[in-house]
């Protein structure tokens, strides 16, 4: 990732995960070309996260419970999720993308299918 917008979206996922981790206010103390985009998703993600979650099992496959995935899981998915629904301005096919390999960094194969299927539905019902 040497795209700079790319690598916001892995700062939106750090600051998530350190705020639903840690419980506490977002910080956005740093320099960034994109920082207002980053403090836009990060904020809505956190501001909507019951509308998100709801989509967000609405669109999950009926086995798999949200509950039995690691944190960080459900934060690149809302964060995703956030982005196609309320911030339109880069095409589906991109977010995903980047999501995708933000979650290479994290996850395990078998999740990243997960999480790709369910971006895909979402983005097909957009």
């Amino acid at each position: 990732m040497t795209n700079v917008k790319n690598t916001s979206r892995l700062i939106i996922v750090q600051l998530l995960y350190s705020h639903y981790i840690n419980q506490e206010k977002l910080l956005f103390d740093f320099k960034n070309p994109y920082k207002r985009f980053i403090k836009k998703i990060c904020n809505g993600v956190i501001e909507n996260n019951s509308l998100l979650e709801e989509k967000l099992i609405n669109f999950l496959d009926k086995k798999f419970d949200l509950k039995n995935f690691e944190i960080i899981f459900s934060i690149i998915l809302k964060s995703a999720i956030y982005e196609i629904f309320f911030y339109k301005k880069t095409p589906f096919k991109v977010v995903i993308d980047e999501y995708l390999k933000i979650t290479k960094m994290f996850l395990n194969d078998k999740q990243k299918n997960i999480i790709n299927a369910v971006l895909d539905k979402i983005a097909k019902s957009v």
